[in-house]
């Protein structure tokens, strides 16, 4: 068993940036990093650019291994946290290893959630969310003409984006939905996104749910046979049969928590945490996609799966861990472009959420922003905002968020769109 003042399991975004906080304060301390990738820390942000060829390989990696020898950060690669024994301090991990730990970091983020249906192992069905990952799209898009893609969110995007700069020309995206994003979108906004793909050869195919993947095939001695291990096709459940020379499958991401079953932390979504990303059990933290932590902007527990949230939170929870414990306090704002769209999601919107939506821009315009509105301590506030296609309204709007502004005098020109949102923050 090996001793260690701070054991960090996951070392992407959250993990690798609270290490580096937590050696800048705590010199001599000793520091392990567990992480199941087979690499040091890169961007996932940077991947589907390097999938488009906008950077090289190298640039997406923002850690050399000579970095962490330097910081005199272990890095042990390949490996996945099994069993954690609070009582005792204690993580066993996937190749028997054993640690005992001062304090722990949870910053595992999320595995891409596969499609359980028959046929679904087959080649050339790709997932999006490490550099290996990356790796493979390009070598099989390549050499693919025709793509399904299955999933209408994030992922769904970037694989249009990656497979058409990789010279595959027919794209067909399956949503199991009404429309692409429900759940997320308005269906106007959801227009305005579609058209964009629309217009560049995406064919747009909802209530679609998957049956089967089928291995490609073509004639054999005895007949029309299965020539490999392959895909060549998928059936949808509503009958319909759609070629393919290579598949992407975006459904979202999950934490694998399971190693925690016992341990007395607090498990809702995510690893339940307060606005210090503490957990409740003495010495465990949480940070990144992982956690579920208590926000303080909002007022209510809140998950934000993305990379600079998981980056921020990793800020903090590396000055908590060192003895001066922070608050974390953001609001989030990620964002996609996409062909010459672009989609951008700020703060908090869920329409359960808030107490009204105010919509901004038209389908006809190509331009749609919706802005959600909460009173909280009886103030009427922008609480979040989904903005398509609108650049210009993005950077007023998550400053209203943050700056937790008053908009009540402002809130009845808000969908006007003569209407400048810079003067809400005057």
């Amino acid at each position: 068993m090996k001793n260690v003042d701070y054991l960090i399991v996951g070392g992407s975004a959250a993990g690798t940036t609270a290490a580096e906080v937590i050696r800048g304060i705590k010199t001599d301390a000793s520091i392990t990093i567990v992480s199941d990738e087979s690499h040091e820390q890169y961007s996932r942000v940077l991947m589907p650019h390097y999938v488009r060829h906008k950077v090289n390989r190298e640039q997406v990696f923002l850690k050399k291994p000579d970095w962490y020898s330097q910081k005199n950060i272990e890095l042990v690669k390949g490996v996945k946290a099994v069993l954690l024994e609070p009582k005792s301090h204690r993580v066993k991990v996937s190749n028997g290893s054993e640690y005992q730990y001062g304090k722990l970091l949870i910053a595992i983020g999320g595995d891409v959630i596969k499609l359980k249906v028959s046929g679904s192992d087959l080649e050339n069905a790709l997932y999006m969310r490490t550099i290996d990952d990356g790796d493979e799209i390009i070598k099989v898009a390549k050499a693919s003409k025709k793509a399904v893609i299955i999933g209408g969110g994030f992922i769904g995007l970037e694989f249009c984006s990656c497979f058409r700069a990789n010279g595959v020309s027919d794209i067909t995206v399956l949503v199991l939905e009404d429309y692409y994003w429900q759940g997320k979108l308005d269906e106007a906004s959801s227009k305005v996104l579609t058209n964009t793909l629309e217009k560049n050869g995406v064919k747009i195919l909802v209530n679609e749910e998957v049956d089967n993947f089928q291995p490609k095939r073509g004639p054999t001695p005895s007949g029309v046979e299965p020539l490999n291990d392959v895909v060549g096709a998928i059936q949808t459940k509503s009958g319909r049969k759609f070629g393919a020379d290579v598949v992407g499958v975006g459904i979202g991401i999950k934490s694998d928590l399971s190693w925690l079953e016992g341990s007395g932390i607090k498990i809702n979504r995510a690893i339940v945490t307060n606005e210090y990303l503490e957990t409740g059990v003495s010495d465990i933290y949480a940070a990144g996609d992982c956690a579920e932590f208590w926000d303080v902007i909002f007022e209510r527990q809140h998950i934000m799966g993305n990379w600079a949230n998981a980056t921020s939170q990793g800020l903090v929870v590396g000055k908590t861990m060192s003895g001066n414990r922070t608050v974390f306090e953001t609001a989030s704002s990620y964002s996609i472009n996409f062909f010459e769209g672009s989609c951008t999601f700020i703060g908090v919107t869920d329409e359960k959420f808030a107490d009204q939506i105010i919509v901004r821009g038209s389908v006809e315009n190509q331009k749609m922003t919706q802005i959600f509105i909460k009173s909280i301590g009886g103030i009427t506030r922008i609480v979040g905002a989904t903005v398509i296609n609108s650049t210009a309204d993005v950077s007023p709007l998550t400053s209203a968020v943050k700056g937790k502004i008053d908009v009540s005098a402002s809130k009845n020109s808000l969908s006007k769109s003569d209407f400048d949102l810079r003067q809400i923050n005057r």
